[in-house]
């Protein structure tokens, strides 16, 4: 008789980790407390940042929506990304379809439900965010270009929402975010020529799909 792997019950936790790129949570947390400490002028006492509610609610708001983004993002991409990059498939292997819909809506809820508590601006924003993600996950990646530009807008966002919380005038908040645009268009059109086999089999048409890797390779 088979016995069952007494850690089975584990698998969803780790699937949800894997699926919501929990690192990447991290990473948005750090650089909004980072661009709060070292570039909002508003306030100059880091410990102030350190232990301000408002910028706690903004980071868990923003890592709420971008983990909602992943879930809806491996959603869709269940068939791509057997092919691309089969070991990191999570959607019906550790997690059941059913069940990452319900993350995935219950996520978006309550992060612009947090952003609407902080303001009406973020909020709005917040919504925005979801339904662009939802899109981009959808229909926009599909699409030469134009994926790549709304999540490198959505990045870019990420970090010039600290001055909308603090209303600072800071132009270097400014340049940073446009860095991390910047910075996050590269790193998606290069993605994007990783896995162009498995693009091209489902017809997305991304830029190396429709121009080719070595022309895709000299815009980057």
């Amino acid at each position: 008789m088979k016995l069952s792997n007494p850690l089975s019950f584990l698998l969803p936790v780790k699937g949800m980790i894997r699926m919501t790129r929990a690192w990447n949570l991290l990473i948005i947390v750090f650089t909004q407390y980072l661009t709060a400490i070292f570039l909002v002028e508003s306030r100059k006492d880091v410990l102030a940042f350190l232990v301000s509610s408002k910028l706690f609610l903004l980071s868990l708001s923003s890592a709420l929506i971008a983990a909602a983004g992943y879930i809806i993002n491996d959603y869709y991409d269940v068939k791509i990304d057997l092919i691309n990059k089969p070991d990191r498939v999570v959607v019906g292997r550790a997690v059941k379809r059913r069940v990452a819909m319900m993350w995935h809506t219950a996520l978006n809820i309550t992060g612009v439900l947090i952003g609407a508590y902080l303001s009406l601006k973020i909020g709005f924003f917040n919504l925005l965010s979801a339904a662009l993600l939802w899109l981009y996950s959808n229909q926009l990646k599909r699409m030469p270009l134009i994926g790549n530009l709304s999540v490198a807008l959505l990045t870019g966002w990420a970090v010039y929402v600290v001055a909308v919380l603090f209303n600072s005038h800071n132009i270097m908040v400014l340049a940073f975010a446009g860095f991390a645009f910047a910075f996050t268009l590269i790193r998606e059109v290069i993605k994007d020529i990783e896995d162009v086999k498995g693009d091209a089999t489902f017809g997305c048409r991304t830029l190396p799909v429709v121009y080719g890797i070595r022309p895709t390779k000299t815009m980057v």
